[in-house]
């Protein structure tokens, strides 16, 4: 009996190994390292770690095997810099924007990767004619961005920090968080699934996102989940929801035209804070908007389509509390503090109570400014 339990156990021990991830290094703080990151990721079975040196590595990396990519600390450090190779990036194709160039590509998954920066400085000899990509997981890929830091996408104008997208039936998750997303020409994070029901759900969360147009923006059907980001400084758009199944709470944008922006029916905006935006919350699609803070814009709540349902807001400073351009909202709930005006254009159908306070003009007549415009 003692033997077949050893036979048992030894047969158990066996079956595991292959279970356990394997590490592999990059760079040249280790004997017997890969010497580059495309060299290992093509190398190394499915499963495996990458530890990579801290260094500067030029180099184009396409990661086709689940596996983890992450930073090593050695010599006192742990800065693991991917930079746009001499010889610039090979094109793909993406769901969104057609031909692409990523300096890292992920087309399986899950693929995990942390403490890498991205970093896109580009000659113009290098910089790529179409769109540019920092981190591009592809149709198919899944997996988790993690304490990333991503700089200059933004040799021309159609430059994306990390972009994440899925068209196949299989549904996938990816997790973008705690990471540092700065300078791209365009957005900052995207993502993207065409499929109906959605097959991919995004996580978004706890990021840094700065000095891009448009900061965060799910785009397709995906269902996303937009949570504890700051958005700063960005010239057009903090955070831009196009599908319904979002909800995007306890984020802060600062410096935007328009902080939050709805542009499809169905999302959820609650718990928000958004400081110093043109509009601070805009509805260009049929949207929820609970419990947010909007401090110092010229209007407050935007409104371009009747039926949405603005509840217990706190809005300070406004030009315009809320702009209803004659549309019928449901409104109640909200505080008004220091605004110009409180309700502009407004039809006067909102439902519920509103307060003010520090407001010399309660309301403008709806069909005064309609008048006005013909």
């Amino acid at each position: 009996m003692r033997r077949f339990h050893l036979a048992l156990l030894a047969l158990i021990l066996l079956v595991a190994q292959p279970l356990l991830a394997k590490t592999y290094y990059v760079g040249t703080c280790k004997t017997g390292a890969y010497s580059t990151i495309g060299a290992a990721v093509a190398a190394v079975p499915a499963g495996s770690i990458i530890d990579v040196c801290p260094g500067t590595y030029p180099e184009q990396v396409v990661i086709s095997q689940p596996l983890t990519l992450q930073a090593y600390t050695s010599g006192g450090s742990d800065q693991v810099v991917i930079a746009m190779p001499s010889a610039g990036l090979t094109t793909t194709t993406s769901l969104s924007w057609g031909t692409v160039a990523a300096q890292v590509e992920v087309t399986a998954g899950p693929v995990n990767i942390t403490g890498i920066t991205v970093d896109g400085t580009a000659t113009s000899s290098v910089c790529p004619t179409v769109w540019d990509i920092g981190i591009f997981y592809y149709s198919g890929a899944s997996g988790t961005i993690d304490a990333v830091q991503t700089s200059n996408q933004a040799c021309n104008t159609y430059g994306v920090a990390i972009y994440a997208e899925n068209e196949t039936a299989t549904p996938l998750a990816i997790t973008i968080e705690d990471s540092d997303v700065t300078g791209a020409s365009e957005y900052g994070i995207a993502t993207c699934s065409a499929e109906t029901p959605s097959t991919l759900t995004a996580t978004v969360k706890t990021n840094y996102v700065a000095n891009t147009p448009i900061g965060i923006t799910i785009n397709c059907n995906e269902s996303a989940n937009i949570t504890g980001n700051f958005v700063d400084t960005t010239s057009y758009i903090g955070i831009l929801v196009g599908n319904p199944s979002t909800t995007v709470t306890g984020n802060t944008v600062t410096n935007a035209f328009n902080g939050i922006r709805v542009g499809a029916n169905g999302p959820t905006v609650s718990g928000n804070t958004v400081v110093d935006a043109e509009g601070g919350i805009v509805l260009d699609a049929v949207g929820t908007a609970t419990s947010n803070h909007i401090i110092n814009s010229t209007w407050g709540i935007w409104f371009a389509v009747s039926g949405s349902t603005v509840e217990d807001n706190l809005v300070i400073q406004a030009q315009t509390g809320a702009l209803f351009q004659c549309y019928t909202e449901t409104i109640s709930g909200n505080t008004f503090i220091g605004a110009g005006t409180g309700f502009e254009e407004y039809p006067g159908t909102s439902v519920g109570t509103n307060k003010f306070y520090n407001v010399p003009t309660l309301t403008t007549d709806c069909a005064a400014a309609s008048a006005a415009r013909r």
